[in-house]
């Protein structure tokens, strides 16, 4: 499986659950990139969302109202989906195989790297995934399904847990300047000092 088959499933996955979504107060798509026990072999993306009224509740334990705004520890955890787990999982590994990288599972919930095994190959999985959600995003936004499912253009984030140059850079190209600026400039003033 190539990148471009992994992004028709996601898609196919996505696209009919935020349609489902009827929430009036919806202002940004949260793509939550794990790896199931850090195996890089095993990459997730998890779909939720976040709205305004978590966003007037988390202002108060907040350091500020960016913060309460973007950082999803703050937002409301709300695991709409899974790609990469159950039956998705084996379409991940399909496409990890495909592209002739390496694939180790993981054993009781913990993984460790191989001996033998380059790391950076490993790493390869999570930045050809995260590209290939660049372009889920992308094609979200180019055809029209997230201003039409929403009214609006909102951003559709792609992040780990943590924030950094390279969540603002692969937002940037995921998402129109018009949904995504607030966001960038929330990492570029708070991480890149």
């Amino acid at each position: 499986m190539d990148n471009e088959k992994l992004r028709v499933e996601i898609l196919a996955w996505l696209k009919p659950i935020m349609a489902t979504w009827d929430v009036s107060d919806l202002y940004a798509v949260s793509l939550w990139v794990n790896n199931t026990c850090d195996n890089p072999c095993e990459p997730t993306v998890a779909l939720g969302y976040n709205t305004e009224a978590k966003f007037e509740e988390s202002l108060e334990r907040a350091s500020g109202k960016e913060e309460a705004r973007w950082n999803y520890a703050f937002w409301l955890q709300n695991r709409e989906f899974v790609f990469g787990e159950g039956e998705t999982g084996e379409t991940v590994k399909q496409w990890i195989e495909g592209n002739n990288l390496p694939y180790f599972p993981c054993v009781d919930y913990d993984f460790t790297i191989p001996d033998g095994v380059d790391r950076e190959l490993l790493e390869t999985i999570t930045r050809e995934f995260v590209d290939t959600l660049v372009e889920v995003v992308r094609e979200l936004h180019d055809i029209g399904f997230i201003e039409s499912t929403f009214g609006k253009a909102i951003p559709v984030i792609i992040h780990e847990l943590e924030y950094y140059d390279v969540i603002a850079r692969q937002n940037e190209k995921a998402n129109p300047e018009c949904a995504i600026a607030e966001f960038v400039q929330w990492i570029d003033s708070r991480y890149n000092r």
